[in-house]
């Protein structure tokens, strides 16, 4: 689940991107430092649509896709072999969170969330970096870059097909 939070707080920051789009395609690196100094890096591609739908093609260092449509979370572990699907109905609440976050300087904000304090640096078209401390002591730092914004997205990449064979768990 700790996972989870960082594929939401990427989400609630985008689409709360300086300016307004329908679509919005990025790539992320994601590093997770630990109080011995040792890190994990993760990256790959976020897209999101606007009002409600997101995708993570996480491309290193595991495959993974997540999936966010309508309040509802599909993970996909590819290593695995298994899927799992999470219901959250306080997503809209969240995003609200997000939309009362204070500016800091012109080109940073602060946002509370889920006991969190999230720092935010952006420039006039996107946000540009994510930076937090976990639950577990960790630091966060989310790069984002080369975004594409308005491209034609159909609803149904939103909604990951779990591959056959691959174990479901349903989380509620």
């Amino acid at each position: 689940m700790k996972l989870y939070f960082i594929f939401l707080s990427v989400f609630v920051c985008l689409y709360s991107a300086p300016d307004d789009f329908q679509t919005l395609q990025m790539n992320f690196l994601q590093t997770v430092t630990n109080d011995q100094n040792q890190t994990l890096k993760y990256s790959g591609k976020v897209w999101l649509k606007t009002p409600d739908m997101a995708r993570y093609e996480y491309e290193s260092p595991q495959k993974k896709s997540v999936a966010i449509s309508g309040g509802e979370i599909i993970m996909i572990e590819y290593d695995l072999e298994q899927a799992t699907k999470y219901k959250r109905t306080d997503l809209l609440n969240i995003i609200d969170s997000w939309k009362s976050s204070e500016p800091v300087t012109d080109t940073k904000r602060v946002a509370k969330i889920d006991g969190l304090t999230l720092y935010i640096e952006h420039n006039r078209d996107a946000i540009e970096r994510i930076y937090y401390i976990d639950n577990f002591d960790n630091f966060v730092e989310i790069a984002l870059s080369d975004p594409v914004k308005n491209k034609t997205v159909d609803n149904s990449f939103f909604i990951p097909k779990v591959p056959t064979g691959f174990d479901l768990i349903r989380e509620e």
